[in-house]
């Protein structure tokens, strides 16, 4: 008993070893095969994401599933980055897959075999051709002059006798090989083929803010297959996907078939966010001109009376422009660089009741430096208004300078 309690104390105020971390949640795996390739050739995007239901595949803003494969055509190197697509956006994982254009070039693409499921058969019947390659190789099928892969399958439905030859090539060279379908009976033109086309290709939304889904759908013609750009997906020739674009973009939409095939697009616009300037911003020239390039009207309005209220009675000014386009407003600043702090954009009410906006430069105490500060102006300013007017800085908004014509200069708009 004597010995045991000091024992027991001992291993009482021993220190408790540290438990063992969780074992960290499983990895995501994204995988790019082959890493290197030459222009032009195809790369099998693998990715397995435990946990997460759907991804974000950038570029291309592409909503797939977590566990997901795809054929991808970089037309140069390309980092391949998955993110969450849930809120939040974390990134998961990515891959790059590199165009080297000196790749060594391999061996020749060499057709191993090449055979029809049926030799004869009756118009519109349909046939299975397939074919096996070795080397990397692109596979072109003729008649319809269609790129398939270099080990697949195609199904036909033939409305006479045909040959059918497919051609392999690499960088290295390639060959053909051919084999021929005869077609029994009479041909019946209501049941000839027709090329591949995209009946409809639609957005769910047209305008959209930054990191808002758009879904979109498509239906298209004839046995096709379909890529959708940017990325370079190829998809079934009825279906739909979810994107998250981050600026504006155009979709497009290829399809083709052994006949031929055809493209549809549409834009989907993501709307810059609006600032709307306040009168701290006019107190810091700095943030004041950063965003005179997106204003619309009201807000250029607001800037341009709040510095024409700070300029003295009596003061002068240079009109550069009077215009109708909003859009104007950008050549504007664009054209005096570092001097757009001082563009007063002004409303401007003709005669005839017809309003428009003036862009001012400055505010000057007499004619003279008024012309003085002209010919120290950006080059690039005086390039773009070399008939700049010299006039007294209107003393209320909407109301024309006493002196001067209506219209001055080219419009920027």
């Amino acid at each position: 008993m004597f010995l045991l309690a000091p024992l027991a104390l001992l291993l009482a105020q021993a220190p408790v070893p540290p438990m063992a971390p969780a074992a960290p949640a499983a990895a995501t795996a994204i995988m790019a095969e082959p890493r290197d390739v030459r222009p032009g050739e195809s790369v099998l995007l693998t990715w397995a994401c435990p946990g997460v239901p759907q991804v974000r595949l950038e570029p291309g803003g592409m909503v797939l599933p977590g566990k997901f494969q795809v054929t991808l055509r970089p037309a140069y190197t390309t980092t391949y980055r998955i993110f969450d697509a849930r809120p939040g956006f974390a990134e998961l994982g990515q891959a790059e897959v590199r165009i080297i254009p000196g790749l060594p070039l391999g061996e020749p693409a060499r057709i191993c075999a090449f055979d029809a499921s049926a030799k004869a058969v009756l118009p519109g019947e349909p046939v299975v051709l397939r074919w096996e390659c070795a080397g990397s190789a692109k596979v072109r099928l003729e008649p319809g002059g269609l790129e398939l892969d270099g080990k697949s399958e195609v199904t036909v439905t033939p409305q006479e006798s045909t040959r059918y030859t497919i051609t392999a090539n690499n960088a290295a060279g390639g060959q053909s090989r051919t084999v021929e379908v005869s077609v029994l009976g009479r041909v019946l033109a209501a049941a000839a083929p027709v090329p591949a086309s995209v009946c409809t290709f639609e957005a769910s939304r047209k305008v959209v803010k930054p990191g808002e889904q758009v879904d979109l759908h498509w239906i298209c013609q004839g046995d096709a297959k379909v890529r959708l750009e940017p990325g370079g997906l190829e998809l079934d020739g009825q279906s739909s996907i979810a994107v998250v674009p981050d600026k504006t973009t155009v979709y497009t939409l290829s399809v083709s078939n052994l006949l031929g095939g055809s493209s549809r697009s549409v834009e989907v616009v993501v709307e810059a966010p609006r600032r709307v300037l306040t009168e701290k911003d006019i107190e810091n020239p700095e943030e004041a001109i950063k965003p005179l390039e997106q204003l619309d009207l009201p807000e250029a309005f607001h800037r341009g009376e709040a510095l024409r209220s700070a300029a003295p009675e009596g003061s002068w000014t240079l009109r550069l422009v009077v215009s109708g386009r909003a859009n104007g407003l950008r050549d504007v600043a664009r054209a005096a660089g570092p001097k757009a702090t001082e563009i007063l954009i002004l409303p401007f009410l003709r005669r005839d009741g017809l309003r428009f906006w003036q862009a001012c430069y400055g505010t000057y105490p007499s004619r003279a430096k008024a012309w003085k500060a002209w010919k120290a102006a950006p080059e690039p300013l005086r390039k773009a208004f070399q008939d700049a007017l010299v006039l007294r800085l209107p003393v209320a908004a909407g109301v024309p300078a006493a002196t001067g014509s209506t219209t001055s200069g080219a419009s920027p708009g």
